[in-house]
């Protein structure tokens, strides 16, 4: 997959980029600029980062694949070729069961206020991040959608196709999910690790499938399923979960 096209410096910074410069964009300019919003001008700026976040992300996607036509390369080390193995048989079996599973366990949870306050405590620290209404979760939909198609792209078909040329296949996949959980460090060490472990999930599903369609597919829904059961437990109002026997998210 990877003899005979050596990384160039577009390629090297590109790297950087994404490993870098994006998450201190993230943080500097989304997360902090929400935590210091004022609580009344929280529903604009949250829209305005939504928005800033799917360009970027679409910015940077829109990058990848000039350069992966310019330097003529094949879509298939790139992840973007479709391959019916057995392997992606398998990911769209275990995919369909999660999601019918996902989608059960969701109306019981938007019916449950004891469920959405535990889930309001557990996600406490990234509340002005989250969608509060249903304006925002419309828009919160199309940076799902964006986050499961490009992350997968770059952190996932790029990044693992960069490291791999040093390090092999199944360490780079590792690298890279620790990468893209190093990415959300603005999450506390909480997040970070489990924003890791998602990344670590959805490597497998891409090198056992051999395409990212499925983990972009999955992304997608997993964002979206988690940014409607935070707004549900917004717009209803439903407090938090006591605290006192919880340790700090951050």
């Amino acid at each position: 997959m990877y003899a005979g096209v050596v990384p160039t410096l577009l390629d090297h910074t590109l790297f950087i980029v994404l490993a870098v410069l994006f998450p201190l964009r993230a943080s500097a300019f989304g997360f902090r600029r929400l935590r210091l919003a004022a609580e009344a001008e929280r529903p604009r700026v949250r829209r305005s980062v939504y928005r800033q976040a799917i360009v970027v992300q679409w910015s940077l996607s829109a990058a990848t694949l000039a350069l992966w036509l310019a330097t003529r390369r094949e879509w298939s080390a790139l992840g973007l070729v479709p391959r019916l193995t057995w392997g992606l048989i398998g990911v769209a079996a275990g995919a369909a069961i999660m999601i019918e599973v996902i989608a059960r366990q969701r109306g019981g949870a938007l019916r449950d206020d004891a469920a959405l306050a535990r889930l309001r405590e557990r996600m406490r620290a990234l509340e002005v991040m989250l969608p509060h209404s249903r304006d925002e979760l419309s828009l919160f939909f199309a940076l799902s959608v964006t986050a499961g198609v490009c992350e997968e792209l770059l952190y996932r078909g790029y990044m693992i196709w960069y490291l791999a040329h040093w390090l092999g296949l199944i360490p780079a996949a590792a690298l890279a999910a620790l990468i893209f959980g190093a990415g959300h460090a603005y999450q506390g060490w909480r997040g970070m690790l489990t924003t890791a472990a998602v990344g670590a999930f959805l490597a497998a599903v891409y090198v056992v499938s051999g395409t990212l369609y499925a983990g972009m597919l999955l992304h997608a829904l997993m964002d979206a399923h988690s940014g409607q059961l935070m707004q549900g437990a917004y717009e209803r109002g439903v407090p938090a979960a006591p605290t006192s026997d919880l340790p700090d998210p951050t």
